[in-house]
C-alpha cells in the first residue's frame, strides 16, 4: 500500500513538473522609439501591450528617464475627418487582449528630450499597471520625414 501511495505522488509530481509555464501576464512587443523631428522636442513610441493573465490590466502612468515626461494619447477623427489627438489617463486591456499602440491609433507622446537624446541612444518606458512596474528599453531611431 505504502508502495502504491508512493508511485502515486511520484507520479503527481512529475504530471506537475510537466506542466507549461503560462509565461508573464503582461508581455510587450513591437517597440519603436522615433526621435523628435528637427525644430520639436517631442518623440513618439509605438508598441503593443499585451494581457496573457487572468486578470485585466490597467496600465497607468509612463515615464522615461530621457524625457522629461511621457503621455498616452489617442488619435479621433472626427465626422469631418479632422484628425484630433486626445490624452489617455490611462489604458485598459482585457484578459486575452493587446492594446496596440500604432500611428494614427493610441501612440505615446515623449515630451522634453534630454540634451544627451538623439537617434541611437538607448530610451527606457517605464510602465506602470496595476501589477507593479515593467521597464521597456529601446533605441531611439530617426523619425523620417514625411513626403
Amino acid at each position: 500500500m505504502i508502495r502504491v501511495l508512493a508511485a502515486l505522488l511520484v507520479a503527481i509530481a512529475s504530471l506537475s513538473a510537466c506542466q507549461s509555464d503560462p509565461g508573464p501576464a503582461i508581455a510587450i512587443s513591437d517597440v519603436r522609439i522615433l526621435a523628435p523631428m528637427a525644430g520639436s522636442n517631442a518623440g513618439v513610441a509605438y508598441l503593443s501591450i499585451a494581457n496573457n493573465g487572468t486578470a485585466p490590466i490597467t496600465i497607468s502612468r509612463i515615464r522615461s528617464p530621457q524625457f522629461d515626461r511621457v503621455e498616452m494619447h489617442e488619435t479621433l477623427v472626427d465626422d469631418d475627418g479632422i484628425a484630433r489627438m486626445q490624452a489617455l489617463e490611462r489604458v485598459e486591456i482585457p484578459v486575452n487582449e493587446v492594446a496596440e499602440f500604432v500611428a494614427g491609433g493610441k501612440h505615446l507622446m515623449l515630451i522634453g528630450a534630454g540634451p544627451d537624446t538623439a537617434a541611437g541612444s538607448p530610451v527606457t518606458l517605464e510602465i506602470e499597471y496595476n501589477e507593479g512596474l515593467l521597464l521597456v528599453s529601446a533605441t531611439l531611431q530617426n523619425r523620417l520625414p514625411v513626403e
